[in-house]
């Protein structure tokens, strides 16, 4: 397909699409994972509310209560960085630090003897629903590191290492589950992503000639014509007709009147510069869309589409084409600048077709 501005501009609806699905995405584990941690941090806090008697009780009540202000903050930022481009950065080192809060509080209450430590599954079950395979890889070895780091330093304490050796082992299984399922959705994700680039392709291109369908088009000449008002340049309009379609179609049949169609899409795609807009109106009708160029580039471009043309068909054919130019940003409307290049294809019409017209409307001020 021609790299031209107009197309992959037309396909802006599937990345539109695909960026509110990406946004959602964040959006709702986001709102769950901190959720979640809102959730465990009471039930942690519960458990110290009823172990009173255990070391450490003032340090690790301000620990975790310092967890409850951070989830509530979360959820409240959430919508806000779910529409970054740091989203993920962000997600990957609040994953990576909840793991060491939670070997924090373990340690400081009794080591491999905690309770808390089995909170360090949540990082991963979480990094394997959000993540990359690499970024979930750095979350399982920061759960391991913490699990490991708890470990020998509670050798000492009455638990038998091989509790610690188990659950260090248990640690990894569901780390590399949870890099494996990351591997496994990030694959989907990537499948639906092509299939909703091939949807959105094809819905913004004609498929007899590969130009832009007549909704993207019309799209496209409204964001040209305001990005001509913003910046003060000039943009014009090319309307094409293939003079006495239906007789070609009537003596030649329709295979070759598509050919013809096809062809003509093709020269348009291939004349025109890569940020020129190229649109199949219906028909035998195109319309060529470019911005930053004033009406006399225009009829220089729409004499060598014509002589392009006569080369590539297999049977005689002319064109009739209106040129209408907006030459500063205006007060003007895309059917202003579609009524003019119209307006000079009649003009080309009536004085026997197979030429170009420019009907120029002036700058309002």
């Amino acid at each position: 397909m021609n790299a031209q501005r107009g197309l992959p501009k037309g396909l802006a609806l599937g990345a539109a699409v695909d960026g509110d699905a990406q946004r959602s995405f964040w959006l709702t584990h986001m709102r769950i994972g901190f959720g979640v941690f809102l959730a465990e941090t009471f039930v942690v806090l519960a458990y110290l509310a009823s172990t009173p008697e255990l070391p450490h009780r003032s340090v690790l009540w301000a620990i975790v209560l310092s967890w409850l202000v951070f989830a509530v903050l979360g959820l409240g930022a959430a919508p806000f960085v779910a529409a970054r481009s740091w989203r993920a950065t962000y997600s990957v080192v609040w994953t990576i630090l909840s793991a060491f809060a939670v070997g924090v509080v373990a340690s400081l209450d009794r080591g491999t003897e905690s309770p808390v430590l089995v909170l360090l599954f949540l990082p991963l079950i979480y990094a394997a629903l959000m993540f990359t395979p690499k970024a979930s890889a750095f979350c399982g070895l920061s759960a391991l590191a913490v699990a490991a780091v708890v470990i020998l330093a509670n050798r000492t304490s009455s638990v038998p290492l091989a509790y610690g050796l188990v659950l260090f082992a248990v640690l990894g299984g569901a780390s590399v589950l949870a890099v494996a399922a990351s591997m496994n959705r990030t694959r989907i994700e990537r499948h639906e992503r092509a299939l909703l680039s091939t949807v959105a392709e094809i819905a913004a291109t004609d498929e007899l000639t590969g130009c832009a369908t007549r909704r993207v088009f019309r799209q496209r000449v409204e964001e040209e014509i305001a990005r001509a008002i913003r910046h003060q340049l000039p943009l014009s309009l090319m309307m094409i007709d293939v003079d006495r379609f239906k007789t070609t179609n009537d003596t030649f049949g329709h295979l070759v009147g598509d050919r013809v169609l096809a062809s003509l899409g093709l020269v348009l795609r291939r004349t025109v510069r890569s940020f020129d807009v190229v649109g199949r109106l219906g028909g035998d009708e195109f319309a060529v869309l470019f911005p930053d160029t004033s009406a006399p580039a225009v009829v220089q471009m729409a004499n060598r589409i014509r002589r392009e043309l006569s080369e590539a068909t297999e049977v005689p054919v002319t064109l009739s084409i209106g040129v209408g130019s907006l030459d500063r940003a205006a007060t003007i409307t895309s059917e202003q600048l579609f009524d003019d290049a119209d307006f000079a294809l009649y003009q080309v019409k009536r004085g026997g077709r197979d030429a170009v017209a420019v009907r120029s409307r002036p700058a309002l001020h």
